[in-house]
């Protein structure tokens, strides 16, 4: 997951759309319009439609999910940064769940509004060993299916423990997802302003 446009945001595409439209709001790009309109932006937290994870590195965050599996069992190869417990998030008829960074909000409305949750591009990128080009993929969003309902879940950031010559490429987000038809929607209490998303900088600060 490639966070361009300094952060990611987690929603169900669907409750997103039913949302807007029964908001009435008109917008031609959706980051840029919540950064005009900052009490909207918190409102849409607060009903649990969407969750930003902002103020972070433009790093390509490796981005893992479990379902209904709470063993606190981190992927092989990282170690825990950081773990923050009891999010909130609701999936629509869709049965999908949608990872973004905030220029695919800003730039790919019409996708939105499709419920199209995966976009990629090719990207010609400098390689630090042979002083050479490559062409790699940059996912801006990423869907995953997930049957409809209202979900806790925790979050961890995480680092590699062999670490890659390229830093961007060190970091990533396990998304720990618990079925729960009675989760409590407390999103907002754990906003940017008042959480640590930046696994480097939270890093840094443990140092």
């Amino acid at each position: 997951m490639d966070a361009s446009g300094y952060g990611i945001v987690i929603f169900s595409t669907d409750l997103f759309n039913d949302y807007i439209k029964n908001k009435k709001w008109k917008a031609k790009k959706y980051m840029s319009w919540f950064n005009k309109n900052k009490e909207h932006f918190y409102q849409i937290i607060k009903d649990g439609i969407i969750f930003p994870i902002y103020n972070i590195c433009k790093f390509e965050y490796e981005i893992f999910i479990k379902i209904n599996e709470c063993d606190d069992k981190i992927p092989n190869g990282y170690r825990e940064i950081y773990k923050y417990n009891d999010f909130f998030m609701e999936i629509g008829n869709n049965n999908k769940l949608c990872f973004a960074n905030f220029a695919f909000i800003d730039n790919s409305i019409n996708l939105i509004k499709q419920n199209i949750t995966e976009e990629s591009h090719m990207h010609k990128t400098f390689q630090d060993k042979t002083n050479d080009f490559k062409f790699e993929k940059y996912n801006y969003a990423l869907g995953l299916d997930m049957k409809m309902g209202k979900y806790n879940y925790n979050l961890f950031g995480l680092k590699r423990i062999k670490e890659k010559l390229r830093q961007s490429k060190n970091y990533a987000f396990l998304f720990e997802y618990t079925s729960n038809e009675n989760a409590i929607n407390d999103n907002f209490n754990k906003d940017n302003e008042k959480y640590e998303y930046d696994i480097y900088k939270v890093e840094n600060k443990l140092k």
